[in-house]
């Protein structure tokens, strides 16, 4: 019994770092995913719009910052990838602290994103 059960869990584990027909989006194709583009974060409360642009730099509007505890409704920051994660540091949201997250393609227009504490969600390629 104990030989069966190994196997069949290392065969089910990878399914629990990315959902079936997912695409893991790394280095140069994560880059390319959000650079110049508008990535709009899906969210109970409606879509934060998030424009990367390809200098690295980033922008953010959404009056959503304010009812989540963000002392700003708009926001600057830097973004890049490392270890292929998308990283970014805002100016003030965030608390201007540096979050990674993984990225992974469920669709053309859509991704799900893991942020390095455990948060995730979809979010929708613009």
């Amino acid at each position: 019994m104990k030989r069966k059960i190994l196997p069949l869990l290392l065969a089910v584990a990878p399914l629990t770092l990315a959902h079936a027909g997912e695409e893991a989006l790394t280095g140069v194709s994560l880059q390319n995913t959000v650079a110049g583009r508008t990535v709009y974060i899906n969210t109970p409360m409606g879509e934060i719009p998030i424009r990367y642009s390809k200098n690295g730099h980033v922008s953010g509007y959404t009056e959503l910052a304010v009812l989540d505890g963000e002392s700003t409704t708009r926001d600057r920051g830097r973004w890049w990838v490392a270890e292929n994660k998308l990283c970014i540091r805002w100016q003030n949201w965030m608390s201007g602290a540096t979050h990674c997250f993984t990225m992974h393609r469920v669709s053309s227009s859509v991704v799900r994103w893991r942020r390095e504490d455990g948060k995730s969600g979809f979010a929708r390629l613009g």
